[in-house]
């Protein structure tokens, strides 16, 4: 008995590079941070929704800034570099260093989501 093989062909997969989906997922963020400050300030609790949207702000600032410095390496945090002295090469870090680059796309629009929301519903 001979059996047919239906050959079929893979789903193309489409990559997508992390700093654009870092964004599109902070950009989401920021709406809905946006949004959520926007119900509560409708439904009469323009102090929590001003609250909420200060609380996203500074909470979406501290993370950039904790990653960014927690992810340079170690001797470069501890690094006691005399004023004047050009720091040397080995401490530099990598050009290619993507966590910052994603840290700063992240938080970027939720940032704006946040600040849009405190300026509007205060």
């Amino acid at each position: 008995m001979v059996r047919s093989v239906v050959m079929t062909t893979p789903p193309r997969r489409v990559s997508v590079p992390a700093s654009v989906l870092a964004g599109l997922c902070g950009a989401v963020v920021g709406l809905l941070t946006f949004a959520t400050a926007a119900a509560l300030w409708r439904a009469g609790h323009g102090q929590v929704a001003a609250v909420l949207a200060e609380t996203m702000f500074l909470t979406a600032l501290a993370l950039v800034a904790a990653i960014a410095l927690l992810a340079q390496p170690a001797r470069q945090r501890r690094a006691r570099v005399p004023v004047g002295r050009p720091l040397p090469r080995t401490w530099w870090p990598p050009a290619d260093d993507p966590l910052p680059t994603l840290a700063v796309c992240l938080g970027a629009p939720v940032a704006a989501g946040a600040i849009a929301a405190a300026l509007l519903f205060r």
